[in-house]
């Protein structure tokens, strides 16, 4: 009869085999709390369990074994190389003793042989193990193949004699792994799972099982190097175990209330995760040869999974150098698998797997330790940057990435590849000082290192190659957000950008035609930013022709994308090589070369309007817009990755390509049914290391996606745009029917928010503002009222009033007289306001109709048989056609929904009707903004001759559908937002009704009270209802906000010249401004150049006004429907 201190010491010791504490002085306690060492366990244990002497002696053996094998490191679980720099991917010495240990160890061997016991399965584990430890692997299979079944772990279990009677069947969990049958069936016979006894007998099993099976893996692998169907065959037996270890072990590893691992109960089982480790590692090694990575259900992927469920349970020092393997070959995988990122055109949230694979970064950085010179931290970082280039590269997802780098740049002293990943990340995140600083930085870390190496010193620099490319995309930056500044701001970036340029060319490598002609180009940026930005007439010419031909070599050097774009700006700039015809050929180059890019349709349609193809602009942009909608292909690569070693097999039907493994799906990367199939795999046959990480990163040369705002505010512009362009075929009219639809998009790409923004200190109430962009259901237009008189298709209203942009710097200038144009029609504009249709149809005195106007006139009456652009290739003209059969019939659903009863019917119809966007300003809540609350402004809402009917009273409270909340925006998207308003404001005057362009100045001042736009609408519409004084308080307004302002400038000066004989003081003020504003900001704008040639005439000065008036006409042949440095900008 079993008695207490019988279960008691079987207990006792199953607990010290499990925990595993070889070198443990006190591994057991007895009954009365006196601790036992190893020798006094063994001998109570005999003493109190009659009849198990050979339990003992095996226990004593391997515990012995243990101490030899754990000798080289402490508790063996610290198995990291010595250097730090490499990751153990061979078997090498593992779980073999040194040669001066394995005569102590053939003692121990050679007393187990003579060993007779009934446990004849724990006895043939334990010989195995000595077997392998000694060197001999083959003897080890022949040990683990006297036991029947080895993974049957209840047959392991030795019992007293009172429990050997009793078991109970324990079935094990279902899988999916149909190739291990006789991992399938029960392979459990347990009591009670309350029993002590069986519970900890278990334990023990299940620990000398998984130590049994990696011993006869590892054998495989080292007797069968050249067939490793064995090895795997072996490993994948595991699989079922995992399962039951996953299940019941790591339920006593639970999170405490602090959310941390309580790492006491690992202790327990420590004996039971090494090699539960080692197998995992083994497995996932081997399989990094022979799996295909693509394949989702493949067997790299299966151990990667119980990976990570098992390490989440370890703690951070347990087995580092197998983990640092293992993290690495995961995130390897990881990144090819889903390297082939989607377009970035609707990726609106991180993909699933990227959770995934943000467990194992922080895993894997909990293992890392801090070195001087740490080659792991830093491949660490490129894996790092890989998964989030892989997961689509968004500029809004990379805080995590930022949070790894900053803590990288602690375990590690001044890395130049850590400093040049920070530069990247910092700017497509938006953090543009930031990033400024850590690229001067990089350029002081690698230029040290230089010098001292010249001094005799070893170079730990980076190599001439990165060097090059990281200054260049350290230009293109800088180029980049000075030329978003206005006036002088901004120019010391340029010269520092010059600078980098000398130090890039001192490492150039003039045989890699790719990286020079990036260099070209973002010198011809630069010089093109520079002459902009420098404001000196006599400079900029040289310089726009300097950066022409720098752009121009940069293609013959190697083609791209971005030059073609570039160019195309340079030839649509006015100077000695403006040329629009070569500016739409390189357009169409550029759209040729990446056809995803918006920008590059965006520009091409901005050209076409330009040279007054109309209907190719429309289609132009039309397309670009359907990208925007279209859904994404995030098919895999064709070729694989870079960094993987890619290999053709047959089609194998439906079997994993290697016996014994789990099925791995019909092979397909795509789902076609052909006879071949890439397989790509992580580790070549023979490889030994892991390749670098670097090589799995993307080319430098490769254009950044744009982060979600940045994706957010090019399609914005893009719309704006097609505005602008409805208004010049259509008239206001419509632009008018088109703006609902802006609308309605931002409404859906950027939600609703019950709040938008604080209370401002320019407002006069305390009360927060409550106006919003209102969501597609609330955009509810009456339909328009149709014409009895049917219309003539082929007669249109054109006009030459460009729509405002009046965010813009060099942008059109709204209400600025335009030459007139002989087409006979009756005008779109309502005549019931006949002094504001004089004030919009105000026509320039000093510019006649030259011979190139009636030229135009007659393209335009000509636009339905015109040719749309014979220098545009013809591989662009298919794709235009091809994207706009795809997206017509989801454009014109969505066309239907917006217009809320309005039929088209496919044609470019009007009404003489417009439609009501008071109902937009009504629906929201009524606020008093900072220009509609100012008494000035309040006592001229009813001038005693005013025609204009006044403002609706505030409306009720509206019971609102539930509104989601607002997605933080950037400074940059609530300036657009403000600017779609005032857009909306300049149409609404157009059309005559100026009330409602007054709200839509509010609110747009709403959204930015510190758009100088705001101010120049407000003025204007005080010169719409003849308040000349307000209008000018408006405009000098604008301007003490951005003194650079050219509308504002323009409009004020037009004011002061205005009339029969203007005063010489007003005249001599204006001549001042015009001339400053000519020589800097608005040396390209014709409006600027014409009024500086009216007041030059006031002044008598007439050579200086034939001059000014030529430039005038010349600038003004070449003007678009808005400002290509307003919607693009003048470089990428």
């Amino acid at each position: 009869m079993s008695t207490t201190k019988d279960k008691y010491y079987w207990a006792q010791l199953r607990a010290a085999l499990t925990a595993g504490q070889w070198s443990s002085q006190f591994p057991a306690t007895a009954p009365n709390g006196t601790r036992l060492s190893w020798s006094e366990l063994f001998r109570k244990f005999n003493k109190h369990c009659k009849g198990y002497l050979d339990v003992t002696e095996v226990a004593s053996q391997t515990h012995a074994l243990a101490l030899l094998l754990s000798s080289k490191s402490i508790e063996d679980d610290d198995n990291d190389k010595a250097d730090g720099a490499e990751y153990a991917l061979d078997i090498g010495d593992e779980c073999i003793l040194p040669e001066e240990r394995q005569p102590e160890a053939q003692t121990g061997y050679e007393t187990l042989k003579k060993l007779e016991s009934s446990n004849f399965d724990t006895l043939n584990f334990a010989l195995a193990y000595y077997a392998y430890a000694l060197g001999n692997p083959s003897e080890c299979l022949a040990h683990l193949g006297k036991v029947p079944d080895v993974v049957h772990v209840q047959n392991h279990i030795p019992l007293p004699e009172t429990l050997r009677a009793s078991s109970m069947t324990l079935t094990l969990p279902p899988t999916t792994d149909s190739s291990i049958s006789s991992a399938s069936a029960s392979v459990f016979s347990d009591a009670s799972i309350s029993i002590p006894e069986i519970r900890d007998g278990r334990a023990w099993a299940l620990t000398e099982t998984f130590r049994s099976l990696c011993l006869q893996g590892m054998s495989f692998e080292k007797l069968f190097s050249q067939d490793l169907r064995k090895a795997a065959k072996s490993y994948s037996a595991a699989i079922p175990l995992l399962i039951i270890v996953e299940s019941e072990t790591t339920a006593a590893v639970a999170p405490t209330t602090s959310g941390k691992v309580d790492f006491a109960a690992f202790t327990r089982f420590r004996e039971l995760w090494r090699w539960v480790e080692r197998l995992i590692w083994r497995a996932v090694v081997l399989a990094s040869r022979t799996s295909n990575v693509l394949e989702g259900e493949s067997t790299l992927w299966t151990w990667f999974g119980h990976y990570s469920t098992c390490s989440s349970y370890w703690p951070s020092n347990f087995r580092t150098g197998h983990r640092s393997a293992i993290s690495v070959l995961y995130l390897r995988a990881l990144i090819i698998r889903h390297g082939h990122a989607p377009p970035p055109t609707r990726i609106s949230k991180p993909p699933l797997w990227l959770s995934v694979a943000r467990g194992v970064v922080q895993e894997y950085r909990a293992i890392l330790s801090v070195s001087t010179k740490n080659t792991k931290v830093e491949e660490f970082v490129d894996l790092c940057v890989g998964i989030w280039e892989a997961s689509g590269a968004v500029g809004e997802y990379a805080g995590w990435v930022l949070d790894v780098l900053w803590w990288a740049t602690r375990m590690t002293f001044n890395s130049y590849r850590i400093l040049r990943h920070m530069t990247r990340l910092l700017h497509v995140s938006g953090d543009i000082n930031l990033a400024k600083r850590t690229l001067r930085l990089y350029v002081q870390v690698v230029s040290k290192a230089w010098q001292a190496g010249d001094a005799g010193v070893g170079v730990d620099a980076d190599t001439n190659q990165k060097w090059v490319e990281t200054l260049v995309y350290g230009i293109r930056l800088l180029c980049k957000n000075a030329s978003s500044l206005s006036g002088l701001d901004g120019i010391e970036d340029v010269r520092e950008a010059e600078s980098l340029i000398e130090k890039a060319y001192s490492r150039l490598d003039k045989e890699d035609n790719v990286l020079c002609a990036s260099l070209l180009l973002a010198e011809g940026v630069c010089q093109s930013v520079y002459a902009l930005k420098q404001q000196d007439s006599h400079l900029r010419g040289p310089r726009l022709v300097e950066a022409h031909a720098l752009i121009q070599r940069s293609i013959d050097t190697h083609p791209t994308a971005s030059a073609y774009y570039h160019l195309a700006l340079s030839f649509a700039r006015y100077g000695k090589q403006q040329d629009m015809q070569q500016a739409i050929v390189n357009a169409g180059l550029a759209v040729e070369h990446d056809s995803n890019d918006i920008r590059y349709w965006h520009l091409l349609g901005l050209l076409s309007a330009a040279t007054e193809e109309w209907e190719a602009a429309q289609i132009t942009l039309e397309t670009a817009v359907s990208m925007e909608q279209a859904p994404v292909d995030i098919g895999l690569p064709e070729q694989g990755v870079e960094g993987a070693v890619l290999l053709d097999v047959p089609h194998t039907n439906g079997r994993a390509p290697i016996d014994g493994l789990p099925p791995t799906g019909n092979g397909h990367l795509n789902g076609s049914g052909s006879d071949e199939v890439s397989l790509v795999y992580l580790l070549g046959k023979d490889e030994q290391s892991i390749p670098p990480a670097a090589d799995l990163l993307r080319p430098a040369q490769d254009q950044v996606y744009p982060s979600l705002s940045q994706r957010f505010e090019e399609v914005l512009q893009l719309r704006m745009t097609q505005i602008a362009l409805a208004e010049i075929v259509e008239g206001a009219e419509g632009a008018a029917e088109k703006l609902p639809e802006i609308f309605t998009w931002i409404a859906d790409r950027k939600g609703t928010s019950s709040q938008t923004q604080t209370a401002r200190s320019s407002l006069d109430g305390g009360r927060a503002p409550t106006m919003e962009l209102k969501s597609p259901s609330e955009l509810v237009l009456p339909p328009p009222s149709i014409p009895d008189i049917p219309e003539e298709p082929d007669e249109r209203r054109y006009s030459l009033a460009t729509p405002a942009s009046p965010s813009t710097i060099n942008g059109s200038v709204d209400l600025l007289p335009v030459p007139p144009i002989p087409i006979t029609i009756s005008p779109a504009t309502p005549d019931e306001q006949p002094n504001v249709a004089q004030v919009l149809e105000e026509k320039p005195k000093g510019i006649d109709s030259s011979e190139k106007d009636r030229e135009r006139t007659i393209k335009r009456q000509g636009l339905d048989t015109h040719d749309r652009d014979a220098s545009t290739s013809k591989k662009v003209q298919q794709m235009l056609k091809s994207q706009v059969h795809k997206s017509g019939a989801r454009i014109s659903t969505i066309s239907k929904k917006i217009g809320n009863g309005v039929v088209r019917n496919g044609s470019l119809r009007r009404s003489t009707s417009t439609p009501d966007f008071h109902a937009v300003l009504r629906n929201t809540s009524y606020q008093a903004s900072s220009i509609h609350s100012r008494t000035r402004l309040s006592s001229l809402t009813k001038p005693a001759d005013s025609v204009v009917s006044e403002s609706p009273p505030p409306p009720p409270s509206a019971i609102l559908a539930p509104q989601t909340r607002l997605n933080h925006r950037t400074a940059r998207e609530t300036r657009l937002l403000s600017d779609v308003w005032l857009m909306s404001a300049a149409t609404f005057r157009r059309l005559g009704k100026i009330e409602q362009a007054k709200g839509a100045i509010q609110e747009a001042e709403v959204r930015d009270e510190s758009n100088p736009g705001v101010w120049v609408q407000l003025g204007l519409y005080h010169v719409a209802l003849g308040h000349r004084q307000e209008a000018i308080d408006a405009f000098q307004k604008a301007l003490f906000i951005s003194p650079d302002n050219v509308p504002a400038s323009v409009h004020m000066c037009r004011l002061y010249l205005s009339g029969d004989a203007p005063s010489s003081d007003n005249v001599d003020l204006a001549a001042g401004m015009l001339g400053h504003l000519t020589r800097g900001a608005g040396w390209d704008v014709p409006e600027a150049w014409y009024y500086l040639a009216k007041a030059y005439a006031a002044q008598g000065r007439h050579q200086q006004e034939r001059e000014c008036l030529s430039l005038a006409l010349s600038l003004s042949e070449s003007r678009g429907v808005r400002e290509i440095s307003a919607a693009l900008g003048w470089c990428l």
